[in-house]
Formats: C-alpha cells, sequence, structure tokens
C-alpha cells in the first residue's frame, strides 16, 4: 500500500476542535513540521484558511508554504450545514477560495444529526455537489454514525451516480459505528477519496461524540488496523491515508512532537503490516 501519508488538521492544531480560533500554532509551523515528521500531505481546515486570510496573510503566501514544504496531496475539511437548507452553507465561499489557493481539490463534508430523509437529503448533496464541480471541487462524504449518513448504505445512496462524489472512510466510525471490515473492503476503491486511521479502546465511552474526542495514536488501543488496512487495501483505493488523531493529548503538545509521533505510529503500523506481507 503506498497511499500518501497526510495530516489531519486537529492532529497538530494544538486545540480541541470547536474552540475559539482553529489552530495555536501559526501556519508555517505546522506545514514545517508535517515535512519533518515525513508527511506529504494535509488536510487543512477551512476555519484555519479563513482566520489567515482574516489575519492577512495572502493565499499566495499560503499555497507558496505547502509546495515549499512537499505538501502536495491536500485537502479540505470540514463543511457541514449544506443539508440544513437549499441555500449554500456559510462556509461554502471559503471552501472554494481555499481549494484553489491551496491545491486541494478534495472537500471532506459531514451531515448532520438526526434520521435519514433519503429523498431530501440526496436532493440537497446533489445540489452541493454540483456547485463543487462548477469550481473543480470533488467531495467527500464522512461516514458518521450519529449523522444521516451512520453507514455504508445510507452514504451510498447519497453519493453514487454523482461524478464528483464520493466517500471519506475513518477507522473511529467503522468500528464505533459497527460497520463490518468485509463491507469497507467490497466498496469500489475508486469511490473512496479520503482514509482516516486513529485508534481507540476497545469499548466506547456512553457519549459516542464525546468519545472520538479521545482518540488514541495508532497502534495504542484496540481498534484492528491490520484488518481495516486491508480491507482499505483490497477496495484498489488510491486515497491519501490521512492520520486523524483528535485527543486532549495531543492538543497539549508543542507543533513538531505532535506532527512526529502521530506520523511515527502511523507508519509503523503501516510498516509492520508490510513486513508481514499484508501490504
Amino acid at each position: 500500500m503506498r497511499n500518501p501519508l497526510t495530516c489531519s488538521s486537529h492532529t497538530i492544531s494544538g486545540v480541541m476542535p470547536g474552540g475559539p480560533v482553529a489552530s495555536r500554532h501559526d501556519f508555517r509551523s505546522r506545514v514545517e513540521a508535517c515535512a519533518r515528521a515525513g508527511y506529504s500531505g494535509m488536510c487543512l481546515h477551512l476555519r484555519d484558511y479563513a482566520e489567515q486570510r482574516q489575519a492577512g496573510v495572502p493565499a499566495s503566501e499560503l499555497r507558496a508554504i505547502l509546495r515549499g514544504n512537499g505538501m502536495v496531496h491536500n485537502s479540505l475539511e470540514f463543511l457541514t450545514g449544506w443539508d440544513d437548507q437549499p441555500a449554500p452553507a456559510a462556509l461554502e465561499p471559503v471552501a472554494w477560495a481555499a481549494a484553489l489557493a491551496l491545491d486541494a481539490p478534495v472537500l471532506n463534508v459531514g451531515s448532520g444529526p438526526g434520521a435519514p430523509c433519503p429523498d431530501r437529503d440526496r436532493a440537497l448533496f446533489e445540489a452541493l455537489c454540483s456547485r463543487a464541480a462548477a469550481e473543480g471541487v470533488r467531495v467527500a462524504l464522512e461516514v458518521v454514525p450519529w449523522s444521516r449518513a451512520p453507514d455504508l448504505p445510507s452514504a451510498l445512496r447519497l453519493t453514487d451516480g454523482i461524478a464528483n462524489a464520493g466517500l471519506v472512510i475513518d477507522c473511529w466510525h467503522v468500528f464505533r459505528g459497527g460497520i463490518a471490515l468485509a463491507d469497507v473492503a467490497a466498496l469500489d476503491g475508486s469511490r473512496i477519496l479520503s482514509v482516516q486511521i486513529n485508534d481507540g479502546l476497545a469499548k466506547p465511552g456512553p457519549d459516542l461524540v464525546a468519545d472520538t474526542l479521545d482518540r488514541r495514536l495508532c497502534g495504542e488501543g484496540a481498534f484492528d488496523l491490520r484488518g481495516f488496512l486491508t480491507a482499505i487495501r483490497q477496495t484498489g483505493t488510491t486515497a491519501p491515508i490521512a492520520v486523524e488523531v483528535i485527543s486532549p493529548r495531543l492538543a497539549a503538545m508543542e507543533v513538531d512532537e505532535a506532527a512526529s509521533v502521530s506520523a511515527r505510529t502511523a507508519q509503523a503500523v503501516l510498516d509492520g503490516m508490510a513486513a508481514r506481507g499484508s501490504l
């Protein structure tokens, strides 16, 4: 498996999601730390791009920092609100501007909570993908247990037949959502636009939303990462593998430590599988 290894925004932001700022580390420091750690790309948060621009950093400078540090497999996260109403979500203009400025052609999105409304959700997702296509962007829908795309059948109903749509497959949501690895392996790899890896305890806490904010580094939990990555390999996808470890432990680290430990532990899992002939 030679999928590019990339770093999720939350892994090195130095903050927990939903805080007053997207990151406590400056943009250049994060990019340079990722390069030193061996990452070849980043999944950048829309809030991060908006904050950089509001601070007066030119888009051309952000792009130059990424390119100068070998960050070539870039994507964006995380757009929500597109399924709340027919009007575009508030951050959509930011997404299109960031995609162009940062050479990030894939946008990760999530659906809202609640019971699926298949016809309505499909119509709104098609509309989002149509707007994205006009900007040259592909839309990756994340399967999340508490969303309106809680499982693979629900997500596939939304994305199938849309040329610029695909899936985000996060091992956290696969294991916490009870998705069978055989069902992951049966996916069409061309429809997987992003893979995310991390680790977790054997038993989830009582609140899945809170539980997802306390992840472990790869290889330091109980997830069957070998089985998950074997299933991903069987799909034939060439999508980047993003390390997404959302946790207070990583948020407290300085940027170089967070980048290096997250890359090192993820690569150790991949190298161990390759040594055993699993990849």
